[in-house]
This record gives C-alpha cells, sequence and structure tokens, in this order.
C-alpha cells in the first residue's frame, strides 16, 4: 500500500511537470520528483511503477531512469541479493517492454549494464541475458541494445568502482565474451525473421565492442559484418550514420602498431586489401554522384575515406598505387563545399606529407607519385581560401578564419612535397590571374576581377612562407614585382602587405626590394584598413 500511494504522489507530480501550465506549481513538482529520487523507497516506488501496466511512457521512462541513477550512484545501499533481485525484476520489465517504446527499452537496458559492470555476482551477464532474449526478433532487439550499451557503461564516468575491480570485471564481461558477441551478431544475420531495423541494432552493437577495443580483427574477416556495414553505407538517415561509424571502427583497427605479433600484423593485412577493394568501389560510387549526394552523407563518407587516409598512411607512401582510390576519393572530399567536410582531411594531408618526406628521396617514384596528388591540391586548396561573396556574421568570420589557417597548413605540406617552386609557381598564376595579368600583361578591366581570387592567392604565397628558402630566386621576385601592379584594394593591398611581413628573411638575401617594400608598407598607413598590416610587416622588416 505505501508503494502505492508513493506512486501515486509521483505520478501527480509528472502529470504537474509535463501538462501543468502554472510555472511555479511545475517547479516545485521538479523538485519534489528530484528529492524523491534520492530516497530509500525509490527503488521499490520506481520497480512497482514499472511493473504497473496501465501507466503511460512517460511515468516509465521516470522510473527507469530513477533506477539508473540508483545504480549508478547507490547500488550499495541493496546488498549483493537485494542487486540481484533487481536485476531479475529489471529483466521482467525488459521482457514486457519488447516491441514497445524504444525509450524505454534503452533506459532498462543501460540500468542493466550499470548493474552488469558494478555487481561482480552477477557472473555471466552475456550469458544469462542471451538465454533469454533469443526466442524471437522482438527479445533479439532487446538483447542487442544491451550488448550495444554494456561497453558503453564501461566507459561511463558517473559509474565509479575500484581499478583492479573495473580491469578485472572488463576483462570478464567484455574482453572474454568479444568472440561470444561476434558469433551472435552473425547467428542474428542469419535469422529469416530479422531484418532492416534488427541488422541496424548489429551494427551498432558491433561498433560499440569496435570503439571498446575488445573485438579484433581476426574475429571478423571471415564474417559478414564487415559486408553488411559497407552495404548500409547506400542507405539513408540513422542507418547510414550507424554505418560510418562501424566502418570507420574497422578502419582504426587497422592502423599499424609495432607492438603487433605476427598473427595481428597478418590480419591487418588481410582486412586492408578486402577494405581498400570496397572503398575503391564506393570512391567510384561517389563521384559519379558527387553532385546528387546529400550535404551530410557526402560528409560521412568524407569522414570514412579520412580514416582510412590516416589509418594506411604508412602503407599509401610504401606502396601508393595500390592505395590510389583512396588518395583520389580524399582529393575529391578536398574539393567539397562544406568547410567541415573539407575540414576533415587537413590532418591525413599532414601525415602523409610528414611520411613522405621522412621516408621517400625526390626521385623517388613514389615522392614523384605524391608529389603530383600535392600539386593537384594547391588550385584546390587555393579556391576555399577565397571569401564567399555573400555577407558573413562574426561567428562565420571567425569560423572561416580559422578555415583559412588550416588551408594554409595544407599548403604548406604542399611546398613540403611538390617543392617550392611548383607551389609557389601556381600561387603566381592564379594572382596574375586574379588581377587581369598574363606573362605581365593586362588582359582584362580591373572593374570585371574579383578582389577575392587575387586576394586568395596572396593568402596563399603567406602561408607558403614557412618552407620557402630566402634563396628562392624564380618565383618570389615576380610576385614582388607584382605587388605594385596590384589594383587599388583595401583587401589586396592588406594581404599583400602581410606578404612583405612573412618574407622578411627572403627580403634579407634579396636587399634590392628593401626600398619598395618600405614605400609599400608606408603608404599603407594612410588606409585605416591596412595600418594594423603595415605595422606588423613594418616590424619584421
Amino acid at each position: 500500500m505505501a508503494d502505492q500511494t508513493s506512486a501515486n504522489e509521483v505520478i501527480r507530480a509528472l502529470n504537474a511537470l509535463y501538462q501543468g501550465t502554472n510555472l511555479e506549481e511545475r517547479e516545485q513538482a521538479n523538485a519534489w520528483l528530484e528529492q524523491f529520487q534520492k530516497t530509500t523507497q525509490a527503488w521499490t516506488t520506481a520497480d512497482a511503477m514499472l511493473g504497473t501496466s496501465t501507466l503511460g511512457l512517460e511515468a516509465k521512462l521516470f522510473a527507469a531512469q530513477t533506477l539508473r541513477n540508483k545504480i549508478i550512484l547507490g547500488v550499495s545501499e541493496l546488498g549483493e541479493q537485494g542487486a540481484l533481485s533487481l536485476r531479475d525484476s529489471m529483466v521482467g520489465h525488459l521482457r514486457g517492454a519488447r516491441g514497445g517504446a524504444q525509450a524505454l527499452i534503452t533506459q532498462l537496458c543501460l540500468g542493466l549494464a550499470d548493474l552488469a559492470v558494478q555487481v561482480g555476482s552477477w557472473t555471466d551477464p552475456f550469458g544469462d541475458m542471451a538465454g533469454m532474449f533469443l526466442s524471437d526478433a522482438q527479445s533479439v532487439s532487446c538483447l542487442l541494445e544491451f550488448l550495444a550499451v554494456l561497453p558503453e557503461e564501461f566507459l561511463n564516468e558517473r559509474v565509479v568502482v575500484d581499478g583492479a575491480y573495473y580491469s578485472q570485471r572488463s576483462e570478464a564481461l567484455l574482453g572474454q565474451r568479444a568472440g561470444d558477441v561476434i558469433k551472435l551478431l552473425v547467428q542474428c544475420l542469419q535469422q529469416p525473421d530479422l531484418h532492416g531495423d534488427a541488422h541496424t541494432r548489429v551494427l551498432v552493437c558491433f561498433t560499440s565492442w569496435l570503439r571498446h577495443g575488445d573485438i579484433t580483427l581476426a574475429m571478423v574477416q571471415d564474417t559478414p559484418l564487415v559486408a553488411l556495414a559497407f552495404a548500409a553505407l547506400a542507405e539513408d538517415g540513422d542507418v547510414f550514420d550507424t554505418a560510418v561509424d562501424a566502418v570507420c571502427g574497422v578502419l582504426y583497427e587497422t592502423r599499424m602498431d609495432r607492438d603487433d605479433d605476427a598473427e595481428a600484423a597478418r590480419a591487418k593485412d588481410v582486412m586492408v586489401e578486402q577494405l581498400e577493394q570496397r572503398l575503391a568501389v564506393t570512391a567510384a560510387a561517389m563521384r559519379s554522384e558527387a553532385s546528387d549526394i546529400d550535404p551530410e552523407r557526402m560528409q560521412g563518407l568524407c569522414r570514412v575515406f579520412t580514416e582510412a587516409g590516416e589509418a594506411w598512411v604508412d602503407r599509401i607512401v610504401r606502396n601508393v598505387g595500390q592505395f590510389e582510390a583512396v588518395v583520389a576519393a580524399l582529393v575529391d572530399c578536398m574539393r567539397l563545399g562544406s568547410l567541415d567536410a573539407v575540414g576533415m582531411t587537413f590532418a591525413f594531408w599532414g601525415l602523409l606529407a610528414d611520411r613522405t618526406v621522412e621516408n621517400t628521396a625526390s626521385c623517388d617514384p613514389a615522392r614523384r607519385t605524391l608529389a603530383r596528388v600535392f600539386e593537384a591540391l594547391v588550385d584546390v586548396a587555393i579556391a576555399h581560401l577565397k571569401y564567399p561573396e555573400d555577407t558573413l556574421t562574426a561567428k562565420e568570420r571567425d569560423e572561416f578564419r580559422e578555415f583559412r589557417h588550416g588551408v594554409g597548413d595544407v599548403l604548406k605540406d604542399c611546398v613540403r612535397v611538390a617543392g617550392q617552386g611548383t607551389t609557389l609557381g601556381r600561387a603566381y598564376a592564379l594572382v596574375a590571374a586574379g588581377i587581369g595579368e598574363k606573362d605581365g600583361d593586362a588582359t582584362q578591366g580591373t572593374s570585371e576581377l574579383r578582389w577575392q581570387d587575387a586576394e586568395a592567392a596572396l593568402f596563399a604565397v603567406r602561408a607558403m612562407g614557412a618552407e620557402v628558402s630566402p634563396s628562392e630566386n624564380t618565383v618570389l621576385p615576380k610576385i614582388m614585382d607584382m605587388l605594385s601592379r596590384l589594383p587599388a584594394h583595401p583587401k589586396l593591398r592588406y594581404a599583400a602587405t602581410l606578404v612583405i611581413g612573412r618574407y622578411t628573411e627572403w627580403t634579407h638575401e634579396h636587399p634590392q626590394y628593401v626600398s619598395f617594400q618600405l614605400a609599400f608598407i608606408a603608404d599603407g598607413f594612410k588606409e585605416r584598413t591596412v595600418a594594423a598590416a603595415s605595422a606588423q610587416a613594418l616590424k619584421y622588416l
């Protein structure tokens, strides 16, 4: 009777919170519910509420959340037998929730997972749950949800356990059961009455265990799980997002590690070969459908190729021909209009440049091949530096400024691999085109030009400066001579002044330009929007 009375009070408070119109009464109801969750009586009341078939979803969700919070913060209040009794009761509630609201199923599974992490006397959560939830499609869905959240709860910072116990429990529940989980997932895929949503849950579960690090490539290389993940890349919505997570998880596991034993290294080699073939097909499809693919979908595919590139960067340098499709797909990603998608690739280009310079000589075929890749990147990168025609908000300006510096780092990578003459030459050509010149001669009126084109190329010249030798005598003299012919636009003047400031070491080796540069800088003080750049350039000159 006490539990029923308390349950009625909880329901009244929930009704006041979710359905009431009086703000003060809603705040009072919320405060009362928070206080109730801290009481000892909340254990039995929440459990009783979950067992009441007539209660609505909101009330049951509150009860499940209450139990989960109490499990995390105070499961020791129950004692060993009390915790096992609660487990049995929550398993019953989960069976009753089959086929119902996914939100309630998830909360119950989270609570059970938190019990599994903390209650050592529950010796075999995987075996117990698999024994009870493999009878039909709705039960399997509950089992897959439990298995998906179990590794995540081991990483939940709110679940506080002793370090030694954590290691032992993690090994017992995850490490020793990873192979069994893979077998179960494959079994689920082979059941004819399971499809669609259940297959997505298989991928979610697979990704969760991959992320925790308990599944090895040897466990999955002869299973249909990787094929399922790639097939799901053709789907839409949440299924696609789940597939991206799964594929990225597998790709991450293929990273080379000096501590790999012979078996692990062989498993990675086999998996890389399989994945490279699948990614080549994905890259071809992405290229042929690029104009029709949803931007968010394209961003997900860019994430996949970026993960592949970063995982295989050493392999790419050793055998660039084998991974040509992956590298080409990453260049395609750089061509996209989405700043977020483009930005994903920045770290990869830096890694690839580092490994290329460290492990190849300038005459190596691999260096020459990769130099062509980085040379092609120059024009792509500079195109991204152009200010948009539309007016930017303050936030958008800050984001674009940060993005431009990321592009600038890519341009430095281009100089390191493709060489300063080639990369500066491309930037020079684009500055010339931007001001209407070709080979030093005007080709069109300045009224037809967009300042953004020349400004982007000047920014690129400045960005490359860190990797350009002060003794460069081929392209930089042409660029310095061109500065005097720039159209009278403050944005161009600002960018050109910063170029002078960046190349002061070069000017030290070419003193014949000092007089012109000082005059150029001094003229900049006459324009308010250029004065700051002039002050900076003068400081370094």
